[in-house]
């Protein structure tokens, strides 16, 4: 099935369709978990950061946390939740706006991430290295650099734009609509497009997440008070687990050259890796509310205490509950010693009463 113009080589259902119902509905309960942990953990740190402050780091590194959020709910809704669609359905149901949108917006929030991910690296990086030049970048700052980014990632769908609009079609491959490339400048741009907005943003992660945990090392060597890692150890695991998400992507285009079959349906490296692959992507996306709940204290104990406020709401709301019903049958420890340790008024009255009649009993001879 075709949704617009161009006719790609993946279109074919029959070839390249899942034909299990098992792997199928197996495949898009993956994505139906990545849906719920993006929409639910990243609404948390948004939430968290912004209302009630609960991530105790640097602003610049808050400012980029939040921009990944919500970036990572983008993606959520405009990548993985029409790919989990076309899965459940076994074909794309969307039409062929949403087919245009899915292709675009796909480029566009995955190259957004990417460079979030380089600034957050590259300003913790700096934070350590320069802390008193550095030190004076205010949260408008921050959102400027951060909004330079979202509009760098912009570049790329434009000139997908530009150079031809059209060439969209499904993949049954990936159960997705994507950008064919067909047309003869892609020949000599599609190298310096990947250089520039796919191998130097993953290079500059890596290198300053690497140089990041150099500088930590001197740090701690040369400087008698002890380092606070609770930032660093942050931005190096979110950094991390992106580079592992895109590396299996990253192999299977590297070996797309080097595995060459007259029948790529009959291929499982051009099958079922690629739809793997494809599916690691996804990782980049769910990760970041459990690396900050584990990385982050200030986080985990405002987590923490939401927790205690819905059982205690959900306890309030079903009174004949195990636990409520636990709690009214169990006394209070402190108001029982209270109760035992703290004398009668009445029963005090008459100790006194009895003292001063036997004391004037005592003056008057009897």
């Amino acid at each position: 099935m075709t949704t617009t113009l161009y006719h790609d080589e993946y279109g074919n259902k029959t070839s390249y369709g899942v034909k299990s119902d098992a792997i199928r509905y197996t495949w898009a309960g993956y994505y139906l978990f990545v849906i719920a942990s993006s929409v639910i953990g990243d609404t948390t740190i948004l939430i968290a950061s912004i209302k009630y402050k609960a991530f105790k780091l640097h602003r610049v590194i808050i400012v980029v946390i939040q921009h990944i959020a919500f970036c990572d709910l983008m993606v959520s809704a405009t990548y993985v939740l029409p790919k989990m669609v076309s899965i459940i359905s076994d074909k794309w149901v969307l039409g062929n706006f949403f087919c245009y949108l899915y292709s675009y917006t796909t480029y566009y929030s995955n190259l957004t991430s990417s460079l979030l991910i380089c600034t957050m690296t590259t300003c913790k990086l700096l934070l350590l290295k320069y802390p008193l030049q550095f030190r004076t970048v205010t949260r408008k700052k921050a959102h400027l650099i951060c909004v330079a980014c979202w509009l760098a990632a912009f570049t790329f769908p434009l000139i997908q734009l530009l150079v031809d609009k059209d060439d969209i079609s499904f993949s049954y491959r990936g159960y997705q609509c994507e950008y064919g490339f067909s047309s003869e400048v892609w020949h000599y741009l599609r190298p310096f497009v990947a250089v520039l907005f796919g191998f130097i943003p993953t290079s500059l992660v890596v290198l300053t997440t690497l140089w990041l945990l150099i500088e930590a090392r001197k740090v701690v060597s040369r400087s008698r008070e002890s380092l606070k890692w609770q930032g660093i150890v942050t931005t190096v695991l979110t950094a991390t687990v992106f580079c592992l998400s895109d590396l299996p992507y990253v192999v299977y285009h590297v070996g797309e050259s080097i595995v060459r079959v007259a029948d790529k349906s009959s291929s499982s490296f051009h099958t079922t890796y690629f739809r793997v692959a494809i599916s690691f992507l996804s990782l980049n996306t769910i990760s970041n509310f459990y690396i900050y709940n584990l990385t982050v204290s200030s986080f985990r104990r405002f987590l923490w205490s939401r927790m205690q406020l819905l059982v205690q709401f959900l306890c309030r709301t079903r009174p004949n509950s195990p636990v409520v019903n636990r709690a009214r049958s169990t006394p209070n420890i402190a108001v029982v010693y209270r109760a035992r340790s703290t004398p009668n008024i009445h029963e005090v009255g008459r100790r006194r009463q009895r003292g001063l009649h036997k004391q004037n009993s005592i003056y008057c001879g009897v």
